[in-house]
Formats: structure tokens, sequence, C-alpha cells
């Protein structure tokens, strides 16, 4: 049983074709089909909803902030067990249980976007940690019931399933690096390298629509940054090109609601103006750049960025 188990993940691990691996592909592309026409079907409401579940509203994803719900709360009842706390250990994991349902939901809408490995892992992730659930619902009635010992059983069992899951989980957001913030290394103002002040030209002004998106690159620190401009009379305004959600090119999407652009890949939305995210499923804004217009070239330079939550609280304080 345990061999088999561990020939299933190091299949759902590996690159590649494969010809054993319809068994998880085909059932998981339906399944994430079905999940994003049902909130499509939502409308305008069911995008907000995602919004939500993704985090977009906390500038950082919020399914890893969830999950810590669950996992402390059993992990807590593990201990108590030990010391002999009963009712504390009956409580954390109910407690848990409850937890498990908004951090399922934001897991599912952030896996909606997933494709290939990262699906399937993901999709594996989900089946254990449903598993782990069921294992503490039971655990919790045979408790209520009096019967401890298999309480326990079941408990302990819930627990390496929900490790063997976690495990899962740092994959997809470690080693396949869905949900990370795709410009993390990007420069800004707040590096301390003299070169982030320079102005350099990349792009002439005659050579940009008024109103439409235009592909440029800057090089900063020897590294070549694509950007997407926008032209509005004689001011431009420049994001950084790469989505922060998915690496999407900004530049071959769309202007929406006259000063956003919205990713061609899964539709994310960014202010020009300050970058910030108006529409998910990104929650990280886009690096702003700063421009200029000098004898009809448009000159570029990163941006000074605007503090973040820990910033002002740490300032606050």
């Amino acid at each position: 049983m345990t061999a088999k188990l561990l020939e299933r993940i190091s299949l759902l691990l590996s690159d590649g074709p494969d010809p054993r691996r319809p068994w998880l592909e085909e059932p998981a592309e339906r399944l994430q089909g079905g999940l994003m026409a049902l909130f499509d079907g939502a409308g305008e409401q069911g995008m907000k909803l995602k919004d939500v579940l993704h985090g977009t509203w906390l500038g950082h994803a919020l399914h890893p902030a969830l999950i810590l719900g669950p996992a402390g709360s059993w992990l807590t009842a593990a201990v108590l067990d030990l010391v002999g706390d009963e009712d504390g250990a009956q409580t954390a994991i109910g407690f848990g249980i409850l937890a498990t349902l908004p951090a399922a939901a934001s897991g599912l809408v952030d896996w909606g976007y997933t494709e290939g490995r990262s699906r399937r892992v993901g999709l594996a992730h989900a089946a254990l940690n449903s598993a782990a659930l069921g294992c503490y619902t039971l655990s919790w009635l045979a408790r209520k019931r009096g019967h401890r010992g298999l309480g326990v059983l079941l408990s302990t069992k819930g627990l390496v399933v929900m490790t063997v899951s976690a495990y899962l989980g740092g994959e997809i957001s470690y080693a396949l690096g869905h949900g990370v913030n795709r410009n993390a290394w990007s420069p800004d103002m707040g590096d301390t390298s003299e070169e982030l002040d320079d102005f350099r030209p990349v792009a002439k002004l005659d050579d940009l629509r008024e109103g439409r998106l235009s592909a440029a690159e800057i090089e900063v620190e020897g590294t070549k940054i694509p950007l997407v401009l926008m032209r509005r009379g004689r001011e431009v305004l420049a994001l950084n090109g790469t989505c922060s959600h998915m690496s999407g090119p900004l530049a071959e999407g769309r202007l929406v609601d006259e000063w956003c652009v919205e990713c061609p890949w899964h539709g994310s939305r960014f202010d020009f103006r300050d970058g910030e995210v108006t529409r998910g499923p990104a929650t990280y804004p886009q690096p702003k750049f700063e421009t200029r217009v000098r004898d009809g070239q448009v000159e570029a330079r990163v941006a000074r960025p605007s503090p973040d939550v820990l910033q002002q609280i740490l300032t606050a304080t």
C-alpha cells in the first residue's frame, strides 16, 4: 500500500509524457473546467468572490494564511492528546474541521488557474486534504460517543495524511512556483544601486498610439525587463510587462476601464497609475516605472515603491 502510494506521488512529480497519467490528468481537467464555469456563470458576483478567495484585496495570496487554521488546530489536538486533555483535543479537532471550509475554497480557486504538473499535484493535494478531513471528522464523532482510543487512532492517521499533503502543497509553491510574485526579483528604488536613478530611453513618442498598449524594454543592472506602455497625450505610463500572477505578457493584453491593462492569459487587471491589482487572480501589484519625454524619446526609470502594509505598521510604531 505504501509502495503504491509513493509510486503514485513520484508519478505526479515527474515531468514529460507518461501513459499512466490519464487516471489523474483527465479528471483534473474536467473538474477544473466545471469549477471555473461555476464562477463564470455567476457573472460579476462570481468574479468578486474569486478575488476575495484569491486574496486580491489583501495584496497577498490568501490560501497560505488560511491553511494555518486546520493545520494548527489538528497539530494542537495531537499535543493535547499526548498530555491527556481529551476535551481540549476534541475542541481543537472541531475547530480545525470548520477552518477547512474557507481554506479549501481559497485553494480551489487558486488551483483553477493551474495546468500540467501543477494541476495534477494540486488535485492530489486536495484529495489528501479531503482524506485528512474525513479522518478528523470520524475522530471527532468517535470521541463524542466516548470511543477515545478510536478517535486518537483516526486523528493520528489524519495527521499523517495531512503531512503528506503539506509536502505536495510545498511542491506546488516552492518547486513549481505557483502563487509566488513573478516580479519579486525586479529591481526597485529600495535597492542601493545608483543605477536605478537613471532614466533610460525605451521608445519614440511618435511610435506610441493614443490609448493603446505598447511593448518596450529597459535594462536595469544588467537585467532586461519588459515594459507595457500606454500613451495619454504627451504623457506615457509604464508598468513592468510581466504579469505578477503567472508571467503573462501584459503588452499583448487589452486596455479596460480607461486606465487598466488586462493580462491576456488569466484576465488579471492592473491600474497603470499605481500598478495596483483591480481584478484577480493576481494578488501582487505590478512594479511601476516613472517616465518622461525628452526630444521625442520616452525615457523610463524604476519608480519609488509606495510603502506596503508591513512598512506602514513599522513606521507607525
